[in-house]
């Protein structure tokens, strides 16, 4: 008993001395492990963010709503990658964007029957989306009929379900779902975006909103100094964003 717990207790230790904890989700090409090591965009920046700050920061890879609970009961912590929306502004501290981050409703180009114009045009249709994830908190704050509106836990399966024809469209954000289309073996090419349900809300760090002050400034700080640097844009680009996002 006493040896498998030592290595528990040690992970433990090392988890406390950190200064701030991250909280994340699979979410290609923002955030996601590869071979079990931290990867994407928001990753990349968190790496140079610790360099030029001195914070250490712990990151843990966990399903959405399990991400936002343990954030919000860890005052000294980070959520990511979220994106801002008024529903969300008063709940975080907030430093970015890093990227426009638009949600949009996504349709393969095959399905020629549908024409969404407007967010009532695709009243009609079922739509996917990520539970808790900005796209389904978007659609319930537009009062999308909830008889339409099917939620999951991840994006694999909300993508899955619109390739498998189970949706019509799948609410969330093009670039991600390009990536993930790319890795599962699916024809990115095929979708396509069908309306915009909220421009430009952007990409963030968000911050539980009792975190320490001084903690919160050397993070603003050091991200501040990538973005007039053009460090920043240049790790925006090599991930596939565009540019002066």
């Amino acid at each position: 008993m006493r040896h498998w717990l030592a290595p528990l207790v040690l992970c433990s230790a090392l988890a406390a001395a950190a200064d701030l904890q991250g909280y994340t989700e699979e979410f290609p090409p923002f955030n996601y492990l590869d071979k079990g090591a931290p990867a994407g965009l928001a990753n990349d920046i968190l790496d140079r963010v610790m360099a030029r700050s001195g914070l250490s920061i712990e990151r843990s890879s966990l399903p959405w709503p399990r991400a936002v609970q343990m954030t919000a009961s860890s005052p000294n912590s980070l959520l990511y990658t979220t994106v801002r929306t008024p529903a969300r502004e008063a709940q975080y501290r907030w430093v970015g964007p890093y990227d426009d981050c638009d949600v949009v409703l996504i349709k393969l180009r095959s399905r020629k029957d549908l024409q969404i114009g407007k967010l009532e045009d695709a009243r009609n249709y079922l739509v996917g989306a990520v539970r808790g994830a900005a796209a389904s908190q978007l659609l319930q704050e537009k009062q999308f009929p909830a008889r339409n509106l099917t939620l999951v836990s991840d994006e694999e399966a909300v993508l899955r379900m619109l390739f498998a024809g189970r949706t019509d469209l799948n609410a969330g954000m093009f670039l991600p779902h390009g990536h993930l289309a790319r890795q599962l073996g699916l024809p990115a090419q095929e979708m396509e975006v069908a309306h915009i349900l909220q421009k430009g809300g952007g990409c963030y760090f968000a911050f539980n909103s009792k975190v320490d002050p001084a903690l919160f400034a050397r993070f603003e700080k050091a991200f501040e100094a990538l973005r007039s640097s053009g460090e920043l844009q240049q790790l925006q680009l090599r991930h596939g964003g565009r540019k002066g996002s």
